[in-house]
Parts: C-alpha cells; structure tokens; sequence
C-alpha cells in the first residue's frame, strides 16, 4: 500500500465506524472498527520505510504511530501506569479555582 493511499473499506466498515462514533455500535461492529484502525487506516503491521522516499516513509510512520498508541492501550501495564495519576486539565478550558 502507498503511505499516502486511504485504507480500503466496505459498507460494513463504514457502518461500523459510524456506530462506534455514534456510541450506538454493537460488540461486533467495534471489533471490526478497531480492527479496521489497527490493520488498515493506521497499517500497524506494516514496515514504514519506503524506498527512495523518505517523506512517504515519513507518512507511513505517522500513520503507524496512531495504531502503535491504540495497541499500547491493550497492554496491562498500560493500565498500571496510568492508575493513580491525577487526570491532565483539558486544554482550553478554565480551570476551577479551589473553594476555601
């Protein structure tokens, strides 16, 4: 696949990631969805370098880093590093001064 071709799809992909965005989608349209993500659109699985072009190995990692972040999500020490970690504030939004 060329770095910068789109992934192929189908009818039930689409439908499935419609869902899933929509909040609406059953077990099995989520796993095709994230499967979709992670073979497909972000093409973890694939080797970045492309021969004599260095900006469309550029591209192919970007895309694999997407699919390297959902993948790292699935590890249980993931998990562990994440729990206890007080949640970063959402960019943009003010925060809340403290009530004394």
């Amino acid at each position: 696949m060329e770095a910068h071709a789109p992934a192929p799809y189908d009818k039930d992909i689409l439908m499935a990631v419609r869902a899933v965005i929509a909040g609406k989608a059953n077990e099995g349209q989520q796993q095709t969805a994230m499967d979709w993500i992670i073979n497909q659109a972000s093409n973890y699985y694939d080797l970045s370098y492309r021969k004599n072009d260095s900006h469309a190995t550029a591209f192919a990692e970007g895309r694999r880093f997407v699919g390297a972040q959902i993948v790292k999500m699935l590890r249980p020490e993931t998990l562990k590093a994440v729990e206890g970690k007080p949640p970063k504030p959402v960019r943009g939004k003010r925060q809340e001064a403290p009530n004394e």
